[in-house]
């Protein structure tokens, strides 16, 4: 009589313990993203300016690492799930994510066509450099190289002077250059500058057409849904729809916003002078 209870309790106690086991990974949390290792090779950035990011994702915690140009050498270190590939790129080292679409195992063409309205070829790879030639949109340019900041050596094909651009001035087909509104809100002022006043308001992946830049990291653009043309902070535009609004840095400046108000960088405001000590 003993051994068939406890050849019963042993069964009780087996079925009891895969009764746990069955719970405990029940209660594991689900599996995050697969990265696959791949055969490290060359591809190349397609958009004529995009971005590197911590991670494989346009939400808030997948910040920026590096800015990147069309004809960027990347390596391929992974990829996932999603079409998301892990690259490092080739001029400065700096690795991070970027949607697979965005690049191509294919040099890009060297042949460009000026995007702006109009842009002035430099002698040095700044706004402050010397003007060496007008170019104005549909002009074609030669790319020959490029620096680290996002300017480009380029040839006028029409002059056959050799001088510097900004990459986002030029585009691979002729046409104007579409830039779409990555942040939830962004004013498009009258002016490039946040004191300039607001004429607009622009929403998360609204289309505009850029038309200029200047030094400060201003953009000049038209609005395609009224035409409106102002200026806005091109840090917060994409070369193509997000999926994501992008987390916009919070403000110095002690003045208390509406909520929902457009993105913008506060500037501090300077200190009040001391008055005199009256004697």
């Amino acid at each position: 009589m003993r051994k068939p209870m406890e050849n019963r309790h042993l069964i009780r106690g087996l079925l009891l313990l895969l009764v746990l086991i069955a719970m405990v990974g029940a209660c594991a949390p689900p599996s995050t993203t697969t990265t696959y290792p791949v055969t490290p090779s060359y591809y190349y950035v397609v958009p004529t300016t995009t971005y590197l990011r911590s991670c494989a994702s346009y939400s808030d915690e997948c910040y920026v690492v590096a800015q990147v140009f069309s004809g960027d050498r990347v390596t391929v270190l992974d990829r996932n799930d999603y079409n998301w590939a892990r690259v490092q790129l080739d001029r400065s080292g700096v690795v991070g994510w970027i949607p697979g679409e965005l690049i191509t195992p294919s040099p890009v063409p060297s042949s460009f066509y000026v995007a702006w309205s109009s842009v002035y070829l430099r002698d040095c790879a700044d706004y402050n450099c010397r003007s060496l030639e007008l170019l104005y949109r549909g002009d074609r340019v030669d790319k020959i190289d490029q620096d680290y900041r996002g300017w480009w050596r380029v040839r006028s094909v029409k002059s056959g002077i050799t001088g510097w651009i900004p990459a986002s001035a030029v585009a691979a087909s002729p046409g104007p250059p579409y830039f779409y509104v990555a942040v939830s809100s962004l004013a498009l002022r009258a002016g490039p500058s946040t004191g300039n006043r607001i004429l607009t308001t622009l929403n998360l992946n609204d289309r505009v057409e850029m038309l200029g830049m200047n030094a400060g990291g201003w953009a000049q653009v038209r609005d395609l849904r009224t035409s409106i043309i102002g200026w806005a902070a091109s840090r917060y535009l994409e070369s193509f729809p997000v999926s994501h609004a992008r987390a916009v840095p919070k403000k110095r400046a002690p003045a208390k916003k509406e909520k929902g108000a457009p993105a913008e960088e506060e500037e501090t405001p300077a200190p009040a002078p001391a008055k005199p000590k009256v004697m």
